[in-house]
């Protein structure tokens, strides 16, 4: 049972509990079902009477089972794209080192290229 674990609910619409006192929805602070409504008695802060009933519909609690599936596939789904982030990234980095290195063997081949002009035009006019 909730008790003492629980705040009311403001605007709440009330029901008669099993003693006939009005309860009135509460919502629970308990770690197991943090911020699910149920109710309660007026009195139940005291002991006075023992009803308690939660508010949610059966559905909503399908519904919240759903949610959960839910939250494990997109969590499921979060952690392969990370993986595929860290992949991507270590491959573009592999990519811009190769094109660093093509770079230079360009600039390589040019200066040689450049140098084999000097020394033929060298050789064929005598200088």
């Amino acid at each position: 049972m909730s008790t003492g674990s629980s705040k009311p609910h403001k605007g709440s619409r009330v029901v008669n509990c099993d003693c006939g006192i009005r309860s009135r929805i509460c919502i629970s602070s308990r770690p197991w079902s943090k911020g699910r409504r149920f109710y309660g008695c007026s009195q139940l802060e005291e002991n006075m009477c023992n009803f308690f009933q939660w508010y949610d519909k059966e559905e909503d609690s399908e519904n919240v089972e759903d949610l959960k599936d839910e939250l494990e596939m997109l969590i499921i789904e979060i952690r392969k794209i990370k993986i595929e982030n860290k992949e991507l990234k270590e491959l573009v980095r592999s990519l811009k080192a190769k094109s660093a290195k093509r770079r230079n063997e360009t600039l390589f081949y040019k200066l040689a290229f450049f140098t084999s002009w000097i020394v033929y035009v060298l050789v064929k006019f005598g200088l």
